[in-house]
């Protein structure tokens, strides 16, 4: 398995579906490695799994050493909408990123600039910018998804944006199948940090808020639409180290604020513990592709809120609340009307089962395509 150069190190959602994959395809007898390297030596493998065409520039050299070698390549695209991206970073973004966003019109040219950054970050990969010169970011995207073995969306919306944004509905013939994420099947025992923490600071009936505290999970707006409320909120995740002044913010707002709580990153067993005491979980960010943690949340019978952007709805369906990122009334009205609810009225644990959204299943699925691809 193979995935950005920082996946291990800046873990976010492709971190986190290959993490999980890898632990739940062991359990089934298939030998997994891990490798952030762009050039590795794959000698030993029969499959490369990729992850992650956002920062394609990393993913592209990935897989042209993958082919090089005449290795299969299974692609996790884990793509987001183009329109969603631009209309988040058009509106959220401020300084030297903002006015590039602004400036330039071209996704080819603005995903080139950012990539000259990550390179900057990272000098190990400054081959692959010279690359996405070359080739274009949309180039890289394209080539990635026509040639790999067998593509894996997380869901239908995706393939829908991937064909509507990459190909401009051209009859191309990709080979996909839809692979679910999910959460993991397992009974946590109770954190009695978080019980002693939550006793200490005497919240009850309270609403969660889990994610990485940065712009694109919107906890700032949040804050605005819920401040003049007295429900308590709590806010769990690490801060993001790149976007200080939004972290400056949120953490000023937390502490003149009676009603918000910022308890910091957790653990597994302490943000289960979170969401099995919270009353309505919500998570307005400006797109995802899953949602998972609204998906953690909704498996111990929390009450969901989640955002109407990117591709949630195909995991959530009628069993959660939507609200509107851009809008103070629409997230303030859905996690009232959630709040008001009894918790889990909207059966969303039971959905979560009856669908079978575990990584169990993601990674029983994904078994069966490697068998798959290597009998063709």
């Amino acid at each position: 398995m193979q995935n950005r150069y920082d996946a291990l190190i800046n873990k976010g959602g492709d971190s986190y579906q290959m993490i999980y994959t890898k632990k739940y395809l062991e359990q089934n007898g298939v030998q997994v490695n891990i490798s952030t390297e762009l050039t590795p030596n794959l000698e030993n493998y029969d499959i490369i799994h990729l992850f992650n065409i956002t920062r394609v520039h990393e993913t592209y050299v990935q897989f042209k050493n993958a082919k090089k070698k005449n290795k299969k390549v299974v692609l996790s695209p884990i793509y987001h909408s183009i329109n969603d991206i631009r209309n988040y970073e058009r509106k959220n973004l401020t300084g030297l990123h903002g006015f590039i966003v602004k400036l330039f019109k071209d996704t080819n040219k603005i995903q080139l600039i950012k990539t000259l950054y990550y390179t900057y970050k990272y000098p190990s990969t400054w081959y692959s910018w010279i690359t996405q010169v070359r080739k274009g970011y949309t180039g890289q995207q394209k080539e990635l998804l026509k040639n790999a073995d067998y593509i894996l969306p997380n869901s239908e919306l995706e393939m829908k944006s991937i064909k509507e944004e990459l190909f401009n509905s051209e009859n191309v013939k990709l080979k996909y199948d839809i692979v679910y994420n999910g959460i993991e099947n397992i009974i946590y025992e109770e954190s009695t940090r978080i019980l002693d923490w939550l006793k200490i600071n005497e919240i009850k009936d309270f609403v969660l808020c889990s994610g990485r505290i940065e712009p694109r999970k919107n906890q700032l707006t949040v804050i605005q639409a819920l401040k003049n409320d007295e429900i308590k909120i709590v806010f769990a995740g690490a801060l993001n180290k790149m976007h200080h002044s939004y972290s400056k913010e949120f953490l000023k707002q937390v502490r003149q604020n009676r009603n918000l709580f910022y308890i910091g990153e957790v653990k597994r067993d302490e943000i289960m513990t979170l969401n099995k005491y919270a009353k309505v979980s919500v998570l307005a960010s400006w797109f995802e592709t899953t949602g998972l943690v609204g998906l953690e949340s909704g498996i111990t019978g929390c009450n969901v809120v989640v955002t109407e952007k990117g591709y949630a709805r195909e995991y959530y369906r009628e069993y959660a609340w939507y609200c509107n990122p851009e809008s103070l009334p629409s997230i303030r009205d859905s996690v009232i009307s959630a709040y008001n609810a009894p918790r889990g009225s909207k059966q969303l644990e039971e959905h979560i089962q009856q669908m079978g959204l575990t990584w169990e299943q993601a990674a029983k699925k994904t078994a069966e395509i490697y068998k798959k691809i290597l009998q063709s």
